[in-house]
């Protein structure tokens, strides 16, 4: 516990204050640690996403994975898988397969695309397949391959057919010849 100095000061004394200092407790600097501890797991850091660069001149071979953005300015070989944005500038290359929910391409591409939205820019060339539900190309832009929209509503039902044996298809294969009854059978 701290202790303060009770005593009336003078006029004069009031001018210059003083400063007491005394050593804290040994219980408080004992229990400091554990308050600091739960400090740290009730305030916890936001992650900031951060954009990842390919800069002009820079060459990587290899998967690039991202939750922020992904720009490239210089070469790609490789797949990129992104939760966002994949820009492709001016001076950018990618050779592989592009996943994101955007891609904006205003260098070149090589290689499959899978986005939700897929831009082509003036200076923008993609040659490859395309699997997107919104496409668009500016004046400029040059696309030379196939493009499909996505299907998220409902994956695709696989129905098995099988024929139905009855009295009288058995009787009708019955009177078949028999190089197409091996067939049925």
């Amino acid at each position: 516990m701290l202790s303060f100095n009770k005593q009336k000061k003078s006029s004069s004394e009031s001018k210059s204050p003083e400063v007491i200092e005394q050593p804290l407790p040994q219980t408080l600097v004992q229990a400091e640690p554990a308050a600091q501890a739960d400090a740290a797991d009730a305030i916890k850091p936001i992650r900031a996403k951060k954009d990842t660069f390919v800069s002009n001149g820079a060459q990587f071979t290899g998967v690039i994975e991202g939750d922020g953005n992904i720009i490239i300015e210089g070469k790609v070989e490789g797949n990129i898988v992104c939760m966002h944005m994949v820009r492709i500038e001016n001076s950018g290359h990618v050779k592989g397969e592009i996943r994101a929910q955007q891609i904006m391409i205003n260098g070149s591409v090589e290689g499959r695309c899978y986005a939700d939205s897929l831009s082509i820019q003036p200076k923008g060339s993609l040659r490859g397949d395309i699997f997107a539900d919104e496409i668009s190309i500016e004046k400029g832009g040059v696309f030379i391959g196939q493009s499909q929209l996505m299907q998220k509503a409902q994956p695709p039902v696989q129905a098995k057919i099988t024929p139905l044996k009855t009295a009288a298809s058995s009787a009708e294969t019955e009177n078949q010849p028999e190089s197409l009854n091996k067939n049925v059978k």
